[in-house]
């Protein structure tokens, strides 16, 4: 049992170092030693020229430094080492210090020297040009050119390796070498000062050398990302092929992909004006719906409700459709509905009894809903493309399109191909009046013999191939002609545009607007006013939005040409062109003869045409197609992405509240409470959901306003979530009508769902907006500009600052297809904001009048990412009482997810131990963390490794915590591989299955494990929850939970108690596996078996066996740490029969394995058997008893030893001497009652006696 710990108890007072303080003694201790370094230098330089003989503690350096140790600096050198050392925060910063100062100054020097002596060379001035060959090289410009480029970049990466090469403690930096050899430290100090200064001086060459080799790799990366800042729009036309090159990679990952950024704002604009037109539509649709409830809430009579509710709406139908307008300057605006279906409304309304005030209302939201369509009508007329002049003719125009197609859904669209029993089934009378279309053209074609059954046949087929038109959405279908000279060849009939040429044949299937009415009908034409309302505003915002897009790009002059020529010219380098002759044809839903499209004609690139007609493709296109990935991958992966974000109660609320970082971060909470308050207010009324109340007119235009700007409605997990669904979706009807049913049968709680998931990512969104708008109007005011302009600009940094799916790259996009990755796209948009909220804030505090702003804006952003994690970790531990030591130890038992997170510690009354994963909530961990797997990895105290092998071993986790969200396995693919690929275990662990458990129990686990993958509602941690407030523990598993702790779960800061005992157990589990690993490094014996394999294999495995006894060894530490002591730690390791391996491991001894009998038996006979020579002769043996003599003497602090550089049989030289003291030791009396020296009786702890007693 852990000691007991009561938080409210007086703490004893912490001799701990502040971790500010921390940083502050780097900084301190790394500028101090800057010049110490240079004095060092001097002092190896002249110990190895000056110092042959002398001994170590009389050279120049040893002076040196006894020098430093006795003054003031020595004093002061100590104690801010001590305290930077005490994290590993201040002693990364104290190395930063230590070594980028000096390379910087380093690099500027060697490149000033070097532009000097090229300047030199090109003016003549230089002594060496004397020479004939000189004088006739610096006649060559070109080389000279190429010489100062070539010349300036080498004497930067010297120079810059040179100043970092003369860092006092480059022993304990170290360098890669120490990792990997080559340029490995020499850290063995020497007897004569001579020996060892040229030993200290070549460990600064190997640091030199690295820093040369490093230099050209960062000079690289720097100039990569000077010309991406610099270039960056105009890379993809350089004529040099590494800017080509630089901007396809970089296209990968940018907003805009391969599209220029006019095409990509231009394809947000219209993105957001359909948007704000589907907000306009809602809003028509639900004041029809507010009204329908007040005047049928009254009805007891559900069938006659609905039957009178069903007559309304078709009336409505047919009298928005008969409205009349005219043509004012150049707007379209609304006249009046026609009188008699006006009056046969109302009177329709007086025979169930509406009150006069309800239905004007319902009228009321018929005009407004014209109203709407005219302000669309009115663009389209402006952007000047429609082909007609006369007024007569566009108002005919619209009213057709209104009439047709604009505006219908069809009922036999939504039918199933599985679940039938809801399709749509037309009327025997429907099938008849078709089916005398057939018979009036086979008599009109004087075919004979034709009968009404094989009429009835032809309307069948049309019924199963009908299909809709992908721009139109109206239906297509084919049948076989009865003319006599097509006769057997298969026509097509395009309802919409045999509505909008209205020019007919007598000779033909259709021969009137009366037929074309009868084929709608035979499809299901639904007549309801508020899908004619949402279906026409749809279709006219796209269309209107659209036609601005394609002027834009038609008068910008820098994207379509009038030539392919022209194309070429303008838009070099490209990988293609429009290959049509013709040039670009976009199709459009509004007939050909009365709108033609700027751009028709037009040549230009081939992505930039994709862009322009909407058709670009994301990448893992072909895996879509597939119907097994789509079945086995995509669809459950979709369903319980859904499940775990739309549908999960607990990612709602973390949803909400993890956001407020976003306002944090962006310096936009540091306003007045009053501007926050009110600016919440204005949020919550603003958002969409409307579940409370109806927002006010002007809040719905606001919002429309944030939708037309890219603002809102653009959650990048939501839109990544739905934008899988709609890539499932495309691929055929079973998924399609799945989720379709799915939306039908819960249409509210769903579509609701949807909604808030939104409106929570909107809140803020919409808050931040306010903010920035706030901030411009106070930094410009007075400066004539207009406050759309501000607003316009505070949307922009919105976009650009917090996270947007608009701004997600294709590539990005594209992952959510493949089986890797969760949604993929918040981290790439976390990554992507704070890059630029730092660039923003530097802009600003350029810029006098925004300089204020900056400081806010940079100001947050490091509080919320740099300040506040480790300094809730810092206060949490002060206040529990909880060492850095500790926290350290806790680490080693955390979840291998958790490890390197931020982790909020806690303790109970009794001494139990708790963490909190703050990174789970916390929307800025994609940066954050790491940097935290950096600061886990560097040690502190005196057996910490060289900062480079720290740093290195932190930078790799790092990146692989950076990339994990895309490359790890989705939820569902997690869930199979537990199954199978894992044999029936998680990634951490746990079993899904006993291994003994029947078959039938095994498959029954494994379903119940495949299910909860993809369960909505957050089961799992309501039934945690439940679980904690009924029992106060998991009855299945006696884990005990806390309610509070899994409340706080709601808000993603679960609090979980820590079984130490428990995780110890798990560490020896992997610690025996790890011994049955390191022995897999001996060769089987099969085949012709080398000793120099056995060998070889028995090195590596031991190598491998000590690396596992460390970690071993340092669990035990940590346990230690958290207040176990060795008996009870030792009671453990006795469980699982591991007594004299936890004797070894506490006395620092490694226990090193040797080749088995059998498996030596087995290297034996299979020689014999086989001819082979044997490789375990006496030789071999004896060579195998060395290497183990040598192991056991090795101490677990100790570094493995390099026991055969090469394989020499017979030749025991191969193996190295180690070399032994020539100390005689004073042999110490044992106590024959204890079994103890006097020394250990007087250190040792009694259950550390106990122990070393019996060992």
């Amino acid at each position: 049992m852990v000691q007991k710990y009561d938080r409210y108890a007086l703490q004893e007072p912490e001799t701990e170092t502040n971790l500010a303080v921390s940083v502050a003694a780097g900084i301190g201790s790394g500028l101090i030693k800057i010049p110490l370094g240079l004095a060092s230098v001097a002092a190896e330089v002249y110990d190895a020229v000056q110092g042959e003989g002398q001994k170590i503690d009389d050279g120049a350096v040893a002076r040196l430094e006894k020098f430093i140790d006795d003054s003031v600096v020595g004093d002061v050198i100590q104690g801010l080492e001590d305290k930077a050392r005490d994290t590993a925060a201040g002693k990364i910063t104290e190395a930063l210090v230590q070594v980028g100062i000096p390379a910087a100054r380093g690099a500027k020097i060697g490149g000033q020297i070097a532009a000097k002596a090229i300047s030199a060379i090109k003016s003549g001035k230089r002594v060496g040009l004397k020479n004939k060959n000189l004088l006739k090289g610096a006649q060559k410009a070109n080389d000279l050119n190429k010489l100062n480029r070539y010349s300036r970049f080498a004497a930067t990466s010297i120079g810059g390796a040179a100043g970092a090469s003369i860092v006092y403690d480059i022993e304990d930096i170290g360098t890669f070498g120490d990792m990997i050899g080559g340029t490995d430290l020499d850290r063995e100090a020497r007897l004569d000062s001579d020996d060892d200064a040229v030993r200290r001086l070549e460990n600064r060459a190997k640091f030199f050398a690295e820093g040369v080799l490093i230099a050209p790799f960062a000079y690289g990366a720097g100039k990569a990302v000077g010309v991406l800042g610099k270039k960056g729009k105009e890379l993809a036309y350089s004529n040099s092929r590494f800017e080509r090159v630089l901007d396809k990679f970089a296209s990968t990952f940018r907003p805009r992909s391969k599209k220029s950024q006019a095409l990509f704002e231009g394809q947000m604009r219209v993105t957001g004006e359909e948007g704000a037109a589907a907000i306009v539509a809602k809003d028509l649709v639900r004041d029809i719906d507010d009204s329908f409830k007040t005047i049928f809430n009254k009805s007891s009579n559900a069938a006659e409700k609905i039957k009178n509710k069903d007559e309304l709406l078709t009336q409505m139908d047919g009298l928005i459709r008969t409205a009349k307008d005219k043509i004012v300057g150049d707007e379209i605006i609304f006249n009046n509905f026609d009188g008699k279906k006006l009056k046969e409304f109302r009177n329709s309304l007086n025979n169930i009894n509406v009150p006069k005030q309800k239905q004007e209302e319902l009228i009321s939201a018929l005009r407004n809903s014209k109203k709407s369509f005219n302000r669309l009508q009115t663009d389209l007329l402006q952007g000047g493309n429609l082909t007609t002049a006369n007024k007569n003719e566009v108002l005919d125009f619209f009213s057709q399109r209104l009439n047709s197609t604009l505006s219908n859904d069809y009922k036999i669209f939504e039918n199933s191909k599985v679940f039938k029993t809801t399709n749509y089934i037309p009327t025997d009378e429907k099938r008849q009046a078709v089916a005398q279309l057939f018979i009036n053209y086979a008599k009109n074609n004087r075919v004979k013999n034709y009968t009404e059954k094989d009429a009835l046949l032809d309307v069948d087929k049309v019924l199963e191939n009908v299909k809709m038109d992908p721009v139109t959405k109206s239906p297509v279908f084919k049948f076989e002609s009865k003319s006599a000279l097509y006769d057997g060849v298969v026509q097509e009939v395009n309802i919409a545009k045999m509505i909008s040429t209205n020019k007919f044949d007598k000779r033909d299937l259709i021969t009137s607007q009366k037929d074309i009415k009868a084929f709608r009908e035979l499809f299901g034409e639904i007549k309801d006013a508020r899908r004619t309302i949402v279906n026409n505003m749809q279709a006219l915002s796209s269309i209107s939005a659209r036609d601005k897009f394609y002027n834009q790009i038609a008068q910008s002059g820098k994207i379509v040409f009038d030539t392919p020529t022209q194309a070429q010219l303008n838009l070099p380098n490209r990988p293609g062109y429009t290959m049509s002759r013709n040039g670009m044809q976009i199709k459009s839903p509004l007939n050909e003869e009365f709108y033609t499209n700027p751009l028709n004609g037009k040549f230009t690139s081939t992505e930039f045409e994709e862009a322009i007609k909407f058709a670009e493709t994301l990448p893992l296109e072909g895996l879509m197609k597939s119907n097994v990935y789509r079945y086995l991958v995509a669809v459950p992966k979709g369903v319980a992405q859904v499940s775990k974000t739309v549908l999960g109660p607990f990612t709602h609320m973390r949803n909400f509240t993890s956001a407020v970082a976003f306002s944090l971060g962006t310096g936009n909470l540091f306003k007045n409470p009053k501007f926050v308050i009110d600016s919440f207010k204005k949020s919550f009324n603003t958002i969409q959901p409307q579940l409370l109340y109806r927002n006010l007119p002007e809040d719905q235009a606001f919002y429309q306003f944030m939708l037309e700007e890219g603002v809102v409605n653009s959650s990048s997990t939501f839109q990544d979530v739905q934008g899988l669904l709609k890539d499932i979706a495309k691929g055929g009807d079973f998924v399609e009508r799945a989720f379709g049913k799915l939306g039908k049968t819960m249409n509210k709680a769903f579509r609701g769902a949807q909604d808030l998931y939104v409106a929570e990512d909107d809140f803020y969104k919409i808050y931040n907006f306010l903010a920035e708008f706030d901030n411009l109007r106070g930094a410009y005011k007075g400066s004539g500009r207009s406050e759309l302009e501000l607003m316009r600009e505070a949307a922009s940094i919105v976009r650009n600052t917090v996270p947007n799916y608009a701004y997600v790259s294709d590539f990005i996009k594209g992952l959510r297809r493949s089986p890797l990755g969760n949604f993929v796209s918040f981290p790439a948009e976390i990554l992507r904001t704070s890059f630029n909220i730092v660039e923003q804030g530097i802009k600003e505090l350029r810029n006098k009048a925004t300089r204020s702003i900056g400081a806010k804006r940079l100001l947050g952003y490091g509080i919320t990412v740099a300040t506040i994690p480790p300094a809730l970790v810092e206060i949490f531990r002060g206040m529990y009482g909880i060492t850095r030591e500790q926290l350290a130890a806790m680490r080693r038992f955390l979840p291998e997810w958790s490890r390197e997170s931020t982790i909020i510690p806690s303790k109970d009354k009794e001494g139990n131990y708790y963490y909190t994963d703050f990174s789970h909530g916390f929307a800025y961990d994609t940066v954050v963390n790491p940097i935290q797997s950096v600061i886990a990895n560097v040690g502190t105290g005196e057996n910490a490794e060289p900062l480079i092998s720290e740093m290195t071993r932190g930078f790799t986790k790092a990146i692989g915590r950076l990339v994990d969200p895309f490359i790890s396995e989705s939820i569902w693919i997690q869930a199979l591989q537990d199954l199978y690929a894992r044999g029936g275990k998680t990634d951490t662990g746990s079993e899904v299955w006993n291994p003994r458990d029947p078959e039938g129990d095994k498959f029954a686990k494994g379903l119940k494990h495949l299910s909860e993958a993809l369960a909505p509602l957050s089961i799992p941690q309501i039934g945690r929850l439940i679980k904690a407030g009924r029992f106060g523990e998991d009855p299945e598993t006696g884990k005990d939970l806390s309610f509070t702790g899994e409340a706080a779960g709601f808000f993603g800061f679960r609090n979980q108690k820590m079984d130490f005992e428990q995780s110890l157990g798990f560490k020896i589990s992997e610690y025996n596996t790890a011994l049955r690993q390191s022995r897999k490094f001996l060769p089987r014996p099969a085949g012709n078996v080398k000793t120099k394999d056995i060998l070889d294999g028995l090195i590596q495995g031991n190598n491998s066996w000590y690396n596992a006894q460390q970690e071993m060894k340092k669990d035990i530490n940590a346990m230690k740490d958290l207040g176990f002591n060795n008996k009870q730690i030792g009671i453990i390791f006795g469980r699982r029969n591991l007594t004299p391996d936890y004797g070894a491991l506490t006395n620092d001894r490694f226990k090193p394995f040797t080749l088995p009998t059998g498996l030596i038996e087995a290297y034996i006979r299979n020689a014999r058997e086989n001819g082979y020579k044997n490789p375990l002769d006496q030789q071999a043996r004896s060579q195998i008893n060395s290497i183990i003599r040598e192991l056991n003497r090795l101490r677990l602090s100790q570094p493995y030893p390099s026991l055969m550089r090469e394989t020499n049989i017979g030749n025991m030289s191969a193996l190295p001497q180690t070399p032994m003291p020539n100390i005689q030791p004073t042999a110490q009396q044992i106590n024959p009652t204890t079994n103890l020296t006097r020394t250990e009786q007087a250190l040792l702890s009694p259950e550390e006696q106990v122990i070393a007693s019996r060992t």
